[in-house]
């Protein structure tokens, strides 16, 4: 049976080895502008939202900030730990939604590829619930766009997803263009943005609590052998969520496919987004009470 829903963020921590050497991370710039647009330089503090085994959280404290960061995968949190024990790094076992912050505010949340799997009832408020006045929150994904050998790849591969994926094979990717285009035409809402930067967010307004957000996109292209293509794939849930005898013989004959018909190698084009709001300053809670 096919995993849906949130449920699939369960799947990566059997694979954190593999998901550590296989994810790509972000570009240098999308931090440079972040910290450009938060303003925030030298000591700050950021709590990370499923840090995964680190692919953003270098980056982050390469700025000379502070990361607390929260994951709920052991496998995973134990690969953070151990990349980033000599840094201002401390890692709290939770998912967001089950985490404790115990009163502790921060100068940025952030989330790279992960805020999606966050309880949409839960997930805006709680953010603004522990940013700092004039604190923001931050979220970035990789997109993958049309182009290059690797959307060909997909189209070669079709009947191979007919055969073992049935709800795997979602279609030729948009274009870098087409993903600048919807970001730009989404409603002023960091929620209704991130709807459409990361489709299995949801569509979920934060409403009153974060100011409209600065967006920007970043293109970039990575090459794959075949191997790393195939060990990129099946960290994605879509893939681990398939069974293993549905799964195995659907990367093997993928990775068949890039050594026959593609050389041995692909090309994979990506947009970077990320989406940056201020949160609104909030009244004291007596006041609130009073409404």
């Amino acid at each position: 049976m096919v995993i849906e829903g949130r449920a699939r963020g369960k799947l990566f921590d059997p694979i954190a080895d593999q998901y550590d050497r296989a994810r790509p991370g972000y570009p240098s710039a999308l931090f440079d502008d972040l910290a450009d647009i938060t303003g925030l330089r030298g000591p700050a503090h950021a709590v990370e939202i499923g840090c995964g085994t680190g692919q953003a959280s270098r980056d982050l404290l390469l700025r000379g900030w502070e990361v607390t960061a929260v994951e709920p995968g052991e496998a995973m949190a134990a690969i953070a730990r151990r990349h980033f024990a000599s840094q201002p790094f401390a890692l709290e076992p939770a998912t967001f939604e089950a985490w404790d912050p115990g009163g502790r505010t921060f100068d940025l949340a952030f989330s790279a590829t992960a805020f999606h799997w966050v309880d949409p009832a839960i997930r805006w408020a709680k953010a603004a619930s522990v940013l700092r006045p004039a604190g923001h929150l931050a979220l970035v994904t990789n997109y993958t766009v049309r182009g290059g050998t690797f959307s060909e790849l997909y189209a070669a591969a079709s009947a191979l997803h007919a055969k073992y994926a049935w709800a795997t094979d979602e279609g030729p990717p948009p274009t870098e263009a087409e993903v600048v285009a919807a970001l730009s035409a989404a409603a002023p809402d960091i929620g209704s943005v991130w709807g459409i930067a990361e489709p299995k967010a949801g569509a979920t307004e934060a409403g009153a609590s974060f100011a409209p957000p600065v967006v920007r996109c970043y293109p970039w292209e990575q090459r794959y052998t075949a191997p790393e293509a195939v060990a990129l794939l099946s960290t994605y849930s879509l893939y681990l969520a398939l069974p293993p005898d549905h799964r195995e013989p659907l990367l093997a004959g993928i990775q068949a496919l890039i050594d026959e018909q593609f050389a041995g190698e692909v090309t994979r084009l990506y947009v970077s987004v990320l989406a940056v709001a201020q949160v609104h300053r909030r009244r004291p809670q007596s006041q609130i009470s009073r409404l």
